[in-house]
């Protein structure tokens, strides 16, 4: 398909080769494809790939699924999920954030842990919202996974100024407790 694309089909005619093109680039984006990756993680100094693994599921089982295997390393992780108008969402942040780490006990209610949190949060929502998104559409997952020096927010989702227009983005951030 790509040879098509940019070298051409020297027996078809231009607008024939376009044609192609689109409608095999349409029918591969139908398609569903299951990618598995297995990662070791030997470190606690990858609390964030952890965090992007956990905010990237996409089910209630595969959550669950990465939920199980960190708790097995002894790290302790929760995922929650916010949405609406960016003008809406720091104080909506705020609450899912601090409710989900406390509720899922993540952390505990401790200036420390709570500051630790807090810049985490800030780091991978500056990633994530750009200042210029101003009435901006947002929807994200939130996923806090700490181990027993470092804690890391992850946030990805999809924001838009017009439903036809969304796309993903993704930030990330991490802090020492």
């Amino acid at each position: 398909m790509w040879k098509k694309m940019f070298i051409g089909d020297s027996e078809a005619k231009e607008d024939e080769v376009s044609l192609d093109i689109l409608t095999d680039m349409e029918e591969e984006l139908e398609k569903e494809v299951n990618i598995t990756v297995r990662l070791k993680f030997n470190s606690e100094g990858q609390i964030g790939r952890a965090a992007m693994l956990l905010a990237s599921t996409l089910t209630k089982s595969e959550e669950d699924s990465i939920k199980s295997q960190l708790s097995e390393l002894g790290w302790r992780c929760v995922a929650t999920e916010v949405g609406g108008v960016f003008g809406d969402l720091p104080q909506k942040t705020t609450r899912a954030l601090v409710g989900a780490a406390l509720n899922g006990r993540v952390i505990d209610k401790d200036q420390g842990e709570m500051h630790a949190l807090m810049h985490a949060a800030f780091e991978a929502l500056d990633a994530f919202i750009p200042s210029g998104l101003l009435e901006a559409s947002i929807g994200a997952k939130i996923a806090i996974v700490r181990n027993s020096r470092w804690i890391s927010v992850a946030v990805m989702g999809d924001t838009a100024y017009h439903a036809v227009a969304h796309h993903e983005r993704f930030g990330l951030g991490i802090m020492h407790i």
